[in-house]
């Protein structure tokens, strides 16, 4: 049976993995982006993954776990889902989907840390309680940049539409 720390540990660990998977995949969308306010939204971000996985990598070996264990299949899963929604669209349907995807990972990571906090508060553990609290806040703030970047490039689609439109394209009209 699976005790409180061992427990802790492959949260921890999980944490870590998913962590990982998300620099990878941010890492990847500020590569194709040639947009500077994005690219810069999402280099920050990236910057602060990183110090996320140094201070999860610090507190699962201060807990006596090993941070090469941690799960790599979420990393691939992460990456897999990224090219499967991409496969079909344009540059500006790409971009767009790429920041809902990391809109949606940063929600994904608020609630993981969310569970985080709400166990290691339970079992006494409050290095990995305000741990999970620091990074929790720093998703937070990483969602509502992405979401406030998402109209603004979804709207980059239109001058396309409009384009296609003027020269005697099919399709909607532009409202």
């Amino acid at each position: 049976m699976e005790d409180a720390k061992m427990r802790m540990l492959r949260y921890l660990a999980d944490a870590y993995a998913v962590e990982e998977g998300g620099l990878k995949s941010l890492k990847g969308i500020s590569e194709e982006s040639d947009i500077d306010e994005m690219k810069a939204i999402i280099d920050e971000h990236v910057t602060v993954s990183r110090t996320q996985l140094t201070r999860l990598a610090g507190r699962i070996t201060a807990l006596g776990g090993d941070v090469s264990k941690a799960k790599s299949i979420v990393n691939t899963m992460i990456g897999k889902l990224s090219e499967l929604a991409n496969a079909f669209h344009d540059r500006e349907d790409k971009l767009t989907q790429d920041l809902i995807k990391a809109y949606s990972l940063e929600h994904f990571e608020v609630g993981m840390y969310t569970s985080l906090r709400a166990f290691a508060n339970e079992v006494g553990d409050h290095e990995t309680a305000q741990l999970a609290d620091l990074i929790l806040a720093e998703e937070q703030l990483a969602a509502e940049r992405f979401l406030r970047l998402i109209p603004e490039i979804a709207k980059m689609a239109i001058v396309k539409t409009t384009i296609y439109r003027a020269t005697g394209g099919g399709g909607m009209t532009p409202q």
